[in-house]
């Protein structure tokens, strides 16, 4: 799945979109302890506007198109598709279509038990559709549909925190005074998610998985790799320390400011193009190599840049998580 068709479920995801439909809307609210407690599983269109919004607002930041760094298209493990697998626990759920409380119950208390949180955090899902409609030969939306609907499920998990008191204007006896709030608040801005199936080629991809992380340098690792069985990626720090070593080991002492101010200025333009390309490029050897070679440094110092990209980079390099607002030597 690539940005443009994030995009395009992204955009279509709001109650007033012609070709989409929320149809249930599962919360739920897991302890410290990690007991699943308050689940309640409703139809979409019987909840009140004001909060209905909400829940819109928290689910949609979810659908990040910030592929590659907050976003992160993962295919399952093998292990994922056995009886007991988390493919199979998605698969199923999504076929109940959030109408059966027993599938939901379960694959909470999974949830639940797999993610190893020391905080309580709520559960908000949705099951939804949505029609693609046809694009004509400019790449732009039709009115009339294909002929399948994709159906997804949404997933934020919210952290949650108990409020301390606040000091009120008690109008009646015309003081203020210090109240307790004994509610615990739940954010509206997700810790972690997840959006199942994708949307490849304008399709249903089952194979793969959307994990969005509202901090791209700390991913939950075990929701990534016990609950959702796919493989944990490297951190944002991690791809640009990597990147700085290659760059460290190919140029040395001639690695200047302007050097490293023109591959960031290379990589902008990278991800400026992977917003709109059917196929993101993404940084390999002979990508850095290229790089370099307009931004003015020798031939004969870039003499083994594919060698020592692939010494420190064990494929390619996402652009997304490569570009630095500050210039770093």
């Amino acid at each position: 799945m690539n940005r443009k068709e994030l995009n395009e479920i992204r955009n279509h995801f709001n109650p007033e979109a012609k070709y989409f439909t929320m149809e249930r809307v599962l919360t739920a609210f897991v302890d410290s302890q990690r007991n699943v407690r308050g689940v309640n599983i409703r139809s979409a269109a019987s909840i009140p506007s004001p909060e209905s919004q909400i829940l819109y607002d928290t689910m949609k930041k979810v659908l990040n198109v910030n592929l590659g760094k907050q976003s992160s298209e993962l295919p399952f493990r093998n292990h994922a598709y056995g009886e007991d697998g988390a493919q199979t626990r998605l698969a199923n759920l999504l076929q109940s279509e959030l109408k059966q409380e027993d599938v939901a119950l379960q694959f909470l208390g999974t949830l639940a038990e797999q993610v190893d949180s020391d905080a309580p955090y709520a559960v908000i899902m949705a099951y939804c559709q949505y029609n693609p409609p046809r694009k004509n030969k400019m790449d732009e939306l039709e009115t009339d549909f294909t002929d399948q609907v994709f159906r997804y499920l949404v997933t934020a998990l919210c952290p949650i925190a108990k409020t301390e008191g606040v000091l009120v204007y008690n109008q009646f006896d015309d003081e203020i005074l210090r109240q307790e709030n004994p509610h615990a608040v739940i954010s509206k801005a997700p810790a972690d998610g997840f959006f199942y199936p994708v949307f490849s080629d304008r399709a249903t991809d089952v194979h793969h998985v959307l994990y969005y992380t509202k901090t791209p340098n700390t991913p939950n690792e075990k929701l990534i790799d016990a609950f959702l069985e796919c493989d944990v990626e490297t951190t944002v720090e991690e791809d640009q320390a990597d990147m700085k070593q290659v760059l460290g080991t190919l140029l040395g002492d001639d690695l200047t400011y302007e050097t490293v101010t023109a591959v960031n200025e290379k990589l902008t333009e990278i991800v400026a193009k992977n917003k709109t390309d059917d196929s993101p490029t993404e940084v390999t050897g002979r990508i850095l190599h290229r790089m370099l070679a307009e931004a003015g440094v020798p031939e004969e110092k870039l003499v083994d840049t594919e060698k020592v990209f692939e010494e420190h980079v064990e494929t390619s390099l996402k652009p997304e998580r490569l570009v630095s607002p500050k210039t770093v030597i």
